[in-house]
């Protein structure tokens, strides 16, 4: 599977080119879903700039890690620097 930004979830299963995608959109995320993810792995979710917005790291293999956000997280871009293994489903709702 590749990233999928084409519908809501988006879904991110690899680092590469995840900025260039997301990179000048302003949205809200109000569900990250973090599934298949193994033993000792991590991911980590940033807006453009860097600034840190939601990590999970683990110590046992983990099938569903579903954090909901009320009220949503604002972003301004998107990075995927860290994930090791599974696959992120990021629920999003446009702004601009």
């Amino acid at each position: 599977m590749a990233n999928d930004f084409s519908g809501n979830p988006w879904k991110v299963d690899t680092v590469s080119a995840v900025s260039a995608v997301a990179a000048g959109r302003i949205f809200n995320v109000y569900d990250i879903i973090l599934t298949s993810a193994s033993a000792s792995g991590a991911a980590v979710v940033q807006d453009a700039a860097g600034v840190l917005k939601w990590e999970w790291s683990g110590d046992a293999v983990v099938y569903n890690v579903h954090d909901k956000f009320d009220p949503p997280i604002l972003f301004n871009g998107l990075l995927v620097p860290t994930l090791t293994s599974g696959t992120l489903k990021i629920y999003v709702k446009q702004l601009r």
